[in-house]
């Protein structure tokens, strides 16, 4: 297959691996594209080699994970994806059908599915490193650089974790990098494929199903008097007691948040750091690391298979999109009417939400990836495009930059509004911090080569100061 040139850069960009088994393994960039590249085995990648279909989405998914990001920021948050009505109003009053448009949103397009995304693209990045370096003829270099520059992202999500947002991804990201990738990143597209979806998947629902069982022996009492056709005085006492006691536990746990949050940086530093440990114990108890390593296994196949760099064929897009979008569709508004009908207890999101997410949220990243590539094809959004791709390109920096924001508006800052804002008011702060994230890397790329923090990680890895001004790049 010829070439396709990436106009932009002028750097040829690999042919891509069929998906037969049979087809020859993958082996990274043509000959061309080496001697283009040329450089040492500890050289980086360039600005010039980027490829700007994975910034594009990089920027995407990262934009789009504070839909979801900004429930914890801006108040307290219960883990099934719905405003929990404690401590301000939620899916009720005259707003309500703000609320659930943004709720309907969310699970459709949004939960779970950007980092979902991140994560393939995190995936595809190790695969694009490693075999960059080696095509350099630096194959023994390359396992000491992509293990040190996991080490010091660990020590990024570690800092960023303990000390600013407990809802930090860096540390689990780089953990699962250290542990699995580098040893799969010479299988075929393929059996990444394969491995990957049976992770997503598979496993995905198993540990689902284990959250549900878990949640019918806590609730066991509650079932069966809601079972009950003709409840008795004893099961219609269960009833009320039970929910009274656990709406009176969740709000006493929902003010006692907000207190802490709204102490300052310094006040709710060990809150902070409570909640970051809590929730790697969350991650480990539950593995939900493992939907993780899938997605990052299925993105190094994808992206050896030229799916994330936008040289499959429009039609596999298209078949992708309306496929991945048909099955989230059908389960999605099929929970979220079983939800509203039944309430929104945590048994019945668990049941019919949150169990065929391992099937719906592979779906959907791949319905939302091939409509972004197909819009980029068609280059029917060209003012849309820059932007993005300055955002991914800085996404690091932007994703520290996002909670430093968020942090103060809610938390650390002199307004104090954790807990203070309706549902739907928070989005507009989303729109808020999107254009700050956009309109800054744009105008930070015009003379830096990258961003600040990706300059430090790049230093870091190398162990060599890296050009950090757009003019010594060039000279």
């Amino acid at each position: 297959m010829a070439h396709v040139r990436n106009h932009e850069t002028d750097v040829q960009e690999p042919p891509y691996e069929k998906w037969s088994s049979r087809s020859q393994h993958w082996r990274g960039l043509s000959a061309e594209t080496a001697e283009k590249l040329g450089g040492s085995a500890d050289t980086p990648v360039q600005r010039g080699e980027r490829l700007q279909t994975v910034d594009v989405l990089r920027g995407f998914a990262l934009l789009g994970i504070l839909l979801l990001n900004i429930q914890d920021f801006a108040g307290y948050e219960t883990i099934t994806g719905f405003p929990p009505d404690l401590v301000r109003p939620g899916l009720s009053g005259w707003q309500a059908f703000i609320d659930w448009g943004i709720v309907t949103f969310n699970w459709l397009f949004v939960q779970s599915k950007m980092r979902g995304l991140f994560a393939m693209l995190f995936g595809a990045g190790a695969v694009l490193l490693t075999e960059r370096i080696e095509m350099r003829g630096g194959r023994k270099r390359s396992a000491a650089i992509f293990y040190r520059r996991n080490l010091w992202l660990l020590v990024f999500g570690l800092f960023h974790g303990m000390l600013i947002w407990s809802g930090d991804i860096l540390f689990e990201y780089s953990v699962d990098g250290l542990m699995f990738l580098y040893p799969l990143r010479r299988l075929s597209a393929r059996k990444l494929i394969a491995v990957g979806l049976i992770l997503w998947i598979g496993c995905g629902l198993f540990t689902r199903v284990r959250r549900v069982e878990v949640q019918l022996r806590s609730n066991a009492d509650l079932i069966i008097a809601k079972a009950a056709v003709n409840p008795t005085t004893e099961q219609k006492r269960v009833l009320v007691a039970t929910g009274e006691k656990r709406r009176e536990a969740a709000l006493a746990k929902a003010n006692e948040v907000t207190r802490l949050e709204r102490l300052g940086y310094l006040g709710g530093l060990r809150h902070n750091l409570d909640d970051w440990l809590g929730f790697q114990q969350f991650i480990l108890a539950t593995f939900a690391f493992i939907d993780t390593v899938g997605a990052m296994i299925l993105g190094m196949g994808l992206y050896k298979a030229g799916f994330l760099t936008n040289r499959r064929p429009a039609k596999e897009y298209l078949l992708l999109a309306l496929g991945g979008y048909a099955v989230t569709f059908a389960f999605v508004l099929t929970g979220l009417w079983h939800t509203l009908r039944d309430g929104l207890g945590p048994l019945v999101v668990a049941v019919w939400m949150s169990t065929p997410a391992p099937l719906v949220v592979p779906c959907a990243v791949l319905a939302n990836t091939s409509v972004i590539l197909l819009l980029m094809r068609s280059g029917s959004l060209p003012w849309a495009i820059k932007p993005l791709a300055a955002v991914g390109r800085t996404a690091f920096s932007n994703y520290i930059l996002t909670s430093l924001i968020c942090k103060f508006i809610f938390s650390w800052g002199p307004w104090k509004l954790y807990g203070q804002l309706e549902f739907y008011n928070c989005f507009l702060i989303v729109g808020a911090v999107w254009t700050l994230n956009l309109v800054i890397s744009t105008l930070w790329l015009r003379s830096f080569a990258f961003g600040p923090l990706e300059w430090l990680w790049r230093s870091l890895t190398y162990w060599k100061q890296q050009p950090f001004l757009l003019r010594d790049l060039r000279a």
